[in-house]
């Protein structure tokens, strides 16, 4: 019986040697992420106070009226003008990262929407949520779409670039429409007619600039 003793004595020992080894070498287990940010509004209020009051400054940057006095352009001029178009845009930019935010809804179950009837132009709170919700990809999709075009615009800000910057005001207005079709007023036929057309002429546009470019 003795010599059955000391082997598995032996053995206990090395597996008790490996398994204490094995732990000394392994890596502490990473710490379950915890979220070090709040949600305090819905896409809803994030849309009103940041995404519309900031494009509204990008779209107004950059404009040429025509009147009975005459043509009037309208440019930033101060390096103080250029810089509210700059913060704006990159407000916008970084809304993109806040209506990605996990966990964050659309809207308020109790706000209010034009959303009376089947064919109502805009969809409840509630059936908003439910398409996001059914494909979260689509919903990121769409906002790094404008994000991507804030970010050009701030970047043509940062070089005082005004041509660019109005360029870029009609692929951030497509880029809110875009998802708008797709979640808010997917019934609104009036309003896809419209995209569609604006989509139309931006590339006829796109076109002509590009023949121009050749020939210079």
């Amino acid at each position: 019986m003795r010599r059955f003793l000391i082997p598995f004595g032996t053995a206990a020992l090395v597996a008790l040697s490996a398994m204490t080894l094995a732990q000394c070498n392994r890596k502490p287990a990473a710490p379950t992420p915890s979220p070090d940010f709040q949600l305090i509004g819905t896409v809803h209020d994030i849309m009103q106070g940041i995404v519309d009051p900031s494009s509204d400054v990008l779209f107004d940057a950059v404009a040429t009226d025509i009147t009975a006095a005459g043509i009037n352009e309208k440019r930033p001029q101060t390096d103080e003008e250029w810089a509210n178009v700059e913060h704006n845009a990159l407000m916008l930019a970084e809304a993109g990262n806040l209506l990605k935010m996990p966990g964050r809804i659309a809207a308020n179950p109790n706000d209010k929407t034009k959303s009376e009837g089947p064919d109502a132009p805009e969809l409840t709170p509630q059936e908003i949520q439910a398409k996001i919700d059914a494909d979260r990809a689509k919903w990121v999709m769409y906002a790094t779409n404008l994000q991507d075009q804030a970010k050009k615009t701030w970047d043509a800000a940062r070089a005082k670039d005004a041509a660019k910057v109005f360029e870029l005001g009609e692929d951030i207005d497509m880029a809110c429409e875009d998802c708008h079709l797709e979640y808010w007023y997917p019934n609104d036929s009036a309003a896809k007619a419209a995209a569609a057309q604006a989509k139309a002429d931006r590339e006829k546009e796109r076109q002509q600039k590009a023949a121009q470019g050749e020939k210079q």
